[in-house]
């Protein structure tokens, strides 16, 4: 009986053990797990999301162009309103004109953000004298830190004279 006894002891430590070893392991792994989601590049990201209509009244529809971005470190926007962060360029036009952002995050501290930017657009006018004109629309965002995020280009867009 004593033999029996001992026979269960190790049985019921070993069975111990092994639990024990699984829920160490368990624990570890579920510890390493990213609880934060994706780290994110400290060099601002858009995507386009979508415009608002392909088809625009000049000096009546507004155009919105909608994007999302993510940054790392969040420095999108600036304190300064004179200081541009988004910029957009029409199609038919050569330069890119710039919008101010102000700070998503507070500026000192560094914290990943993401985010939904909507550009509107109030007052689009045909440059000839045809009754409809297309375009595209180019956006990128610049940080404080001055990274230049990717570009995104829209649908094409229809601006038409009424």
């Amino acid at each position: 009986m004593k033999g029996s006894m001992r026979l269960k002891n190790i049985c019921l430590s070993s069975c111990w053990i092994r639990w024990s070893c699984l829920l160490v392991i368990i624990f570890v792994f579920s510890a390493c797990s990213d609880d934060d989601g994706p780290v994110l590049d400290v060099v601002p990201k858009i995507e386009l999301l979508g415009i608002s209509s392909d088809t625009i009244v000049e000096f009546e529809d507004v155009l919105v162009i909608s994007i999302q971005y993510s940054d790392g470190d969040g420095d999108i926007g600036f304190e300064d309103p004179d200081i541009n962060s988004i910029f957009v360029r029409d199609a038919r036009l050569e330069d890119y004109d710039g919008f101010y952002i102000g700070p998503v995050a507070p500026p000192d501290q560094e914290i990943p953000v993401t985010g939904t930017l909507n550009i509107e657009f109030p007052a689009l006018f045909l440059f000839g004298t045809g009754a409809t004109e297309n375009t595209r629309f180019y956006v990128y965002l610049v940080d404080r830190a001055g990274n230049e995020s990717n570009e995104v280009i829209t649908q094409t867009v229809t601006i038409i004279r009424e």
